[in-house]
């Protein structure tokens, strides 16, 4: 099923009459065209035509982090979907999942790649961006979160170590950073290198309550999760004179997971489950790899050419042991699934960049890129004496085909007044089969124009200015490869429609959005700012998660469900007085999925408000730098269908640091995350024919982190 908009032509009749009116425009002196490539200058968001929000290197290590996660839940519009034991899932605007354009260097990253986990220390900046840009991708329904990781520079040579240690619950984790650049003549190179032990201890309680039959049950269950982690980040620059500039930068991580799940349950109206009484161990062996090779060349007249050549590599081996008993202990069945995805993707892209008629900046470029995952999964069923009760050896794979095209225009009309016209195609095609699904044939593409303009008000030299942004664009999310396979992913005890088996759907169909944005943002100085965005999404072909009986089976599949709209607010403000400074930002959030009746018909797991509260403070006598965030989520009450209400419980995070400066060369840092231990709560209901209401109570633990920083 392929998706063509006749609303495209529109787009390009647009493009080519604003070119053909610049060449009949006079030539006049005009400011530097603005570029959508953006760094890490103080100015780049009131000065840039297509703003960016760009964290730098002082904010992702100013609270000693141990994950990206932790750097983007205190940015404006962001929120971390990371209950206990679940995925982080990165939202802009509460819309999550692939909503979000996650790019690493300027290009996709792969499902799996969880971008999330990365080490701050391994990371140059990061680039926020509320609106698409036809230069990077279509896909950017809620927005683009750019990853930019660590290049070699020019500077002189240097070593940093880090070795640290964090506890959590008592459980004590070391870890060690070392990090190393030098420049010979034209040639620089660099290498960071991470070694840690997380740990994630979790306690939590399940409560079931039902009708039609009675149902009143209790689940006791506790996980302890230990990861050792290895992150290697080289990276190599050669620049021969000032026209051509060579790069390789790499990137690996290597896991091994160790988790130790025990559950416990007390049934006391109803029947028991099939195992009241379960052990599990779950061990893998994870990595996941990243290689870019690329050119620039500058050319003749201020052109510039750019050539990137990336591949990637995700795989994960896992061993699944289940051992299900009865209230007394006694061994009922066993279970042992050894599983594993693996993917592998090409990429080759390029750019054309130049400046015309003087105040014009053109650019064009391509992209193409091919994906290859397989999946296996071997699982055995034995009962106390080991007889085999049921053995199966399923795998699939599967192929993504990518292609994209853009041409997109920077026009500064007058000094204070510039504007951004873009137009990028996207196309793929996932095909699939596997011993036991059919087989998968999905084409899916769109047209994305992208149009946006800034207004800045003249004012004197050091007094505020105002800046006026309008936004339109058009993006879609095209479904992933687990949501088209129709394989079945089952639960291992409990079945029911509140803890449903996972099943892709072949049938789905890309979401398509249109978009506009308006933003008024005041800048007054190099450090204090404050800013109002408005923004408002019409979304068609709106994916919902289908629950439904199938066989005496229940079953979650993902489904198109109609039209939806999506608005919020978002404020964000920072400011600087002598040594104290503070950040905060606000955001609200509303949506509504028409085919739904409400309450709750809203975008899933989309907060209704959310917030931060950032300050820190430096004392120069004592030579020490203090600071904290406090971080709040609203609850996020949504429907998952017509007969399923699911609510994540609102959360409230409390992190502090401290950090001593010895000299100009070495650092002692304290740093604590989740120092409110506030309980956080999930629930889903099931408002059928027998109602259940099934609810998970988690009891999160503080993080200390301790780390000595030496610069030799």
């Amino acid at each position: 099923m392929r998706i063509n908009r006749n609303g495209s032509a529109g787009a390009l009749l647009l493009a080519a009459h604003a070119c053909a009116l610049a060449q009949s425009l006079p030539q006049t002196e005009a400011a530097p065209p603005q570029q959508v490539l953006v760094s890490a200058s103080a100015d780049t968001r009131t000065g840039s035509t297509t703003s960016a929000i760009v964290v730098g290197r002082d904010e992702l290590t100013r609270q000693g982090d141990a994950s990206l996660a932790d750097v983007l839940k205190r940015q404006p519009g962001i929120t971390l979907e990371s209950g206990p034991g679940k995925p982080a899932t990165i939202r802009m605007r509460g819309m999550g999942g692939e909503h979000v354009a996650i790019l690493l260097n300027g290009l996709p990253a792969p499902a799996g790649f969880s971008l999330e986990s990365l080490s701050p220390d391994l990371i140059e900046r990061i680039e926020i961006r509320r609106t698409a840009t036809a230069e990077t991708s279509g896909q950017a329904m809620a927005g683009t979160i750019n990853v930019i990781l660590k290049r070699t520079g020019g500077g002189a040579n240097g070593t940093e170590i880090k070795p640290g240690l964090s506890v959590t619950d008592g459980d004590a984790a070391p870890q060690l950073l070392a990090q190393h650049s030098a420049r010979s003549g034209a040639l620089s190179y660099g290498a960071n290198v991470t070694l840690r032990r997380n740990r994630n201890p979790i306690s939590a309680i399940t409560f079931e309550e039902g009708s039609n039959p009675p149902l009143l049950r209790r689940t006791d269950w506790t996980d302890r999760q230990v990861e050792d982690v290895l992150e290697l980040a080289p990276r190599l620059a050669w620049q021969r004179d000032a026209l051509d500039n060579v790069s390789l930068q790499g990137y690996l991580r290597r896991r091994r997971i160790d988790n130790v799940k025990s559950e416990d349950e007390t049934t006391r109206a109803g029947s028991a489950t099939a195992f009241p009484r379960a052990g599990q161990r779950y061990a893998a062996r994870a990595a996941r790899a990243y290689a870019e090779l690329a050119l620039t060349r500058r050319l003749e007249g201020g052109a510039r050419l750019a050539l990137k050549l990336a591949g990637f590599h995700v795989t994960r081996d896992a061993d699944f042991d289940y051992r299900g008993m009865d209230l007394q202990d006694t061994l009922l069945e066993t279970r042992r699934v050894a599983s594993g995805p693996s993917e592998r993707e090409g990429v080759f892209n390029g750019s054309w960049r130049r400046p015309l008629w003087g105040n014009h900046t053109l650019a064009a470029g391509w992209e193409a890129g091919r994906k290859r995952r397989d999946e296996y999964r071997r699982e055995q069923r034995r009962d106390p004496a080991g007889t085999l009760l049921l053995e199966s050896d399923e795998d699939y794979r599967a192929t993504v085909t990518r292609t994209a095209f853009f041409v997109q225009d920077e026009w500064d009309i007058t000094p204070a007044w510039s504007a951004y016209a873009g137009l990028r195609r996207e196309d793929l095609r996932t095909t699939g089969q596997g011993n036991a699904a059919a087989a998968v044939d999905v084409d899916a593409g769109a047209w994305s124009p992208i149009f946006q303009t800034l207004y800045r008000a003249p004012s004197a030299e050091g007094a505020a200015q105002d800046g006026l942004r309008l936004a339109v664009s058009r993006t879609y999310k095209a479904p992933n490869i687990v949501q088209l396979m129709p394989r079945r992913y089952a639960v291992d005890n409990n079945n029911n429609p509140t803890n449903p088996d996972q099943l892709g759907n072949p049938r789905l169909r890309p979401e398509l959005a249109l978009g506009i944005d308006l933003a008024w943002e005041r800048s007054m100085g190099k450090d204090d700012m404050i800013a109002l965005t408005a923004f408002h999404k019409r979304i068609r072909d709106i994916t919902l998660t289908r629950v439904a009986l199938d066989d005496g089976v229940w079953t979650a599949s993902p489904d198109n469900a109609g039209n939806a709209t999506v608005r919020g607010l978002e404020f964000e403000g920072k400011t600087r007085r002598g040594q104290l400074g503070a950040r905060v930002n606000l955001a609200r959030n509303w949506s509504r999925i028409d085919s739904l009746a409400g309450p709750g018909n809203r975008i899933a797991g989309q907060p209704a408000w959310s917030g931060n509260l950032g300050l820190d403070t430096t004392l120069e006598r004592a030579r020490l730098d203090l600071g904290g965030s406090f971080t709040l989520r609203g609850r996020a009450a949504y429907r998952a269908g017509a007969w399923v209400f699911n609510e994540e419980g609102s959360t409230r995070q409390l992190d502090l640091y401290a950090v001593w400066r010895r000299d100009a060369t070495s650092r002692l840092r304290l740093s604590a995350s989740d120092l409110l231990r506030r309980d956080t709560r999930d629930s889903s209901f099931f408002d059928g024919s027998s109602p259940l209401l099934r609810t998970t109570l988690y009891r999160p633990a503080t993080t200390w982190r301790l780390t000595w920083e030496q610069t030799l």
